[in-house]
């Protein structure tokens, strides 16, 4: 039942290694999020049920927690060691709380069940299956007593541009790298592009239907302006170039202009999806000089309206955490060569922060936010394995 008085209030077994058991807690959780940090409106829910789990699984592990607020209803986690060994590294175990929506899903999105190996649900794959077997890992990382700082950090809001990490203040804590728990089918993801969603404003002249020539057109300004953008600027990008993306991209989303046939419309706004390689400007600089360009090639003033930023990541080769990472993955008869994917992450974030980030976590990005979505329990498992050999092979680096 969505919303419901379960999915608000599971039932919590201790102690837990199994990242199935967790998984199966979990998914029941409803926190999907629907609708930006800044923006007015009825949610459905938030993640207040996920944290509150959990708080207490991982008080339970006998980590300390720490709950800050990116908005009212809108938690970001902090689980960490009560005391750090100033000679161990720091290994954070990352994962957001949020889900997508379930409209279309053609399943229940909050039964776990199981079928031919796979594991149904919302979030199964994205990413609360990243984040149950980051829990099953800790739970085996503290018995064992790896020498390492372990952590966990837990976002809201990653769903709707990943609003949520920026609000919350790692600077307490040296963290020498993080796992960031996205579904990469267990592969080392190590850079992704940065993400801008712009509002472009084209503006004109409102005049009746009957006489068009006394007004100014803004639909057909912005019908010149898209012209411009892919005659001169998506084939520009798309020549840019960094080592693993095949180029910049650049995509109209949506388009609103007019208020009735008969008026000539003076305003029209699109927005526009940006994905741009690592190493080039900074993406606000990318931004204006688009909208200045435009403005001069076309005659009229293009402006900008609202714009989002979700930042890149470009974790270097000889990081630590990517080393480690590599190793592990040998380990455990993964792929250990890195890669690089077109979508954003919190990682992009924690990067800014000054944190070496590797995105990786079972499930295949092609299953997020789909009518169908599931994780293969094998890779579920596999993913506890990684995350432990990560950690010891931090700990063993450092020695």
């Amino acid at each position: 039942m969505l919303g419901g008085v379960a999915a608000r209030n599971p039932i919590i077994r201790f102690p837990m290694h199994d990242p199935v058991a967790i998984l199966q807690q979990l998914v029941p959780i409803d926190s999907r999020n629907s609708l930006p940090l800044d923006q007015p409106g009825e949610r459905a829910t938030d993640e207040l049920g996920m944290c509150a789990w959990l708080v207490a699984y991982l008080e339970g592990l006998g980590l300390a927690t720490r709950i800050t607020y990116a908005a009212p209803r809108r938690p970001n986690l902090v689980a960490f060691p009560s005391h750090f060994e100033s000679a161990w590294p720091t290994l954070a175990f990352q994962a957001h709380m949020d889900t997508v929506g379930t409209d279309g899903m053609t399943h229940d999105p909050f039964d776990p069940r199981i079928v031919d190996g796979k594991l149904y649900g919302r979030g199964a794959c994205d990413t609360k299956g990243g984040m149950a077997a980051m829990l099953a890992a800790l739970a085996d990382l503290l018995a064992e007593g790896v020498q390492a700082n372990l952590m966990f950090v837990a976002t809201c809001s990653e769903e709707t541009g990943c609003q949520g990490a920026p609000f919350l203040d790692l600077s307490p804590w040296r963290i020498d790298g993080m796992i960031v728990g996205e579904p990469t089918s267990n592969r080392a993801i190590v850079a992704h592009k940065t993400n801008v969603c712009v509002e472009l404003i084209c503006t004109g002249k409102a005049a009746h239907g009957s006489r068009p020539e006394a007004g100014v057109n803004a639909i057909y300004r912005m019908a010149e302006l898209i012209g411009f953008l892919r005659q001169t600027i998506i084939p520009e990008l798309a020549a840019q170039s960094a080592p693993g993306f095949a180029g910049s991209t650049l995509s109209v989303g949506t388009i609103q202009g007019g208020t009735k046939s008969n008026i000539v419309p003076d305003r029209c706004a699109v927005v526009a999806d940006l994905r741009l390689v690592p190493g080039g400007p900074p993406a606000a600089t990318v931004v204006q000089e688009l909208a200045r360009r435009a403005t001069a090639a076309l005659g009229f003033t293009v402006e900008v309206g609202w714009c989002h930023i979700s930042p890149g990541l470009a974790t270097p080769a000889d990081s630590a955490v990517v080393q480690a990472v590599q190793r592990a993955l040998g380990c455990c008869g993964g792929e250990t060569a890195t890669s690089t994917v077109a979508y954003c992450t919190d990682g992009g974030v924690f990067a800014t922060k000054g944190i070496d980030c590797v995105i990786l976590g079972p499930g295949d990005i092609l299953q997020a936010h789909g009518a169908v979505e599931y994780v293969e329990v094998a890779e579920l498992r596999l993913a506890v394995e990684i995350y432990r050999q990560v950690a010891r092979e931090l700990a063993s680096g450092s020695r």
